[in-house]
């Protein structure tokens, strides 16, 4: 936050919010299968938060649904992730939104 007139404090923008990213992704990692994940047959898809800043770069990244054993490795992909900037009149802005990985056990 910085301090506007008059001594009033200026909170920066929200992000805008992007609903599903990983169509949006010009760089969308595959995270890696977990071994504990696959010996356990765990499978299924993976939500995970993020934001991503004004450059395209994910900032936040936590898991909000999918199977235990897969969340870690499903934010750490995401936390990789590359996206062109985003504008909003044509000013670069943050995104928020989710990504989803989907683990099937082979």
């Amino acid at each position: 936050m910085g301090v506007g007139t008059a001594g009033t404090m200026v909170t920066p923008p929200a992000a805008l919010s992007g609903g599903v990213l990983n169509g949006k992704a010009t760089s969308l990692p595959v995270p890696e299968y977990p071994a504990v994940a696959k010996a356990a047959h765990a499978s299924g898809s993976v939500t995970v938060n993020v934001i991503i800043d004004e450059d395209g770069n994910v900032v936040s990244a936590f898991s909000a649904s999918g199977h235990p054993l897969l969340q870690a490795a499903a934010v750490a992909a995401a936390r990789q992730a590359k996206f062109a900037p985003t504008k909003l009149s044509g000013q670069p802005v943050r995104v928020s939104g989710v990504l989803v990985y989907t683990f099937v056990e082979q």
